[in-house]
């Protein structure tokens, strides 16, 4: 059986299954362990199955990286009320980087009374407003991804390692139930664990349908950001109680 042939054997198995083990897609399919793992790794890789406790599990419709247009609409309001209160927290002169989520991308409507702020993004929609509001702002360059209207790759990564970031604003698609921020794009991910290098305060943006979401791409633990902005409680419960502080409710 040729690799590709597999592959669509072992997404037709995850339709009817939902989860299954590798040592049991190795008896099915009649192949070795370590070529289960490889073809599971490989799948994977293309956002099409997740990894998950010696198997693999489907990727369901709500972890699929969506268009940007129908994204920003979802949750716009709980969104534009975290971006109210990060924006509260940059002071004048500053310099933060805002990722090209579409949590953050409201952020650029409260931040025009901030003096000498320099904004840096990898997200063009955000830089485009920006920068009509008069903030200085610099946008990564890097290779254009469609879905999201951002940049991404190695381009953009070594813009951001030139900067000494203030402040870091960036948002994913949720958090495991073990405490871990995850994400199905590999770029995306790639991209915050640089701003996070350079970031001396990291503040991350949380709406309540981001919780116990486990996506392919683990970025870093919760427990490593400064500030979670949130709409619910719940997320303290990824914290010890001396951390509950971290979280701003709003």
């Amino acid at each position: 059986m040729l690799k590709e042939e597999r592959y669509d054997k072992i997404l037709g198995i995850l339709e009817e299954e939902q989860y299954i083990s590798a040592i049991k897609l190795s008896r099915m399919l009649y192949v070795s362990l370590p070529t289960v793992r490889r073809d599971l790794a490989e799948l994977a890789r293309r956002n099409q199955i997740i990894r998950s406790h010696g198997g693999a599990k489907k990727i369901q419709a709500e972890h699929i990286v969506s268009p940007l247009n129908f994204r920003k609409t979802v949750h716009a309001s709980e969104k534009r009320s975290l971006c109210r209160r990060a924006a509260e927290m940059v002071n004048d002169n500053e310099i933060i980087f805002i990722d090209s989520s579409t949590t953050t991308l409201q952020m650029a409507d409260f931040l025009s009374e901030k003096k000498g702020i320099i904004v840096i993004t990898n997200g063009i929609s955000i830089a485009a407003v920006l920068a009509k509001k008069g903030i200085k702002t610099y946008c990564t360059g890097g290779e254009i991804f469609e879905n999201s209207l951002a940049h991404f790759g190695s381009f953009a990564e070594e813009f951001i390692e030139r900067f000494n970031i203030d402040t870091l604003f960036f948002s994913c698609h949720g958090i495991t139930e073990k405490g871990m921020l995850t994400d199905p794009s590999l770029p995306e991910t790639q991209i915050r664990r640089v701003a996070i290098r350079q970031s001396k305060k990291i503040v991350f943006l949380c709406d309540d349908t981001k919780l116990d979401v486990s996506t392919p791409y683990n970025l870093a633990p919760i427990q490593t950001v400064d500030h979670v902005i949130t709409n619910t409680e719940e997320v303290k419960k990824y914290f010890s109680p001396e951390d509950h502080t971290k979280v701003i409710v709003v």
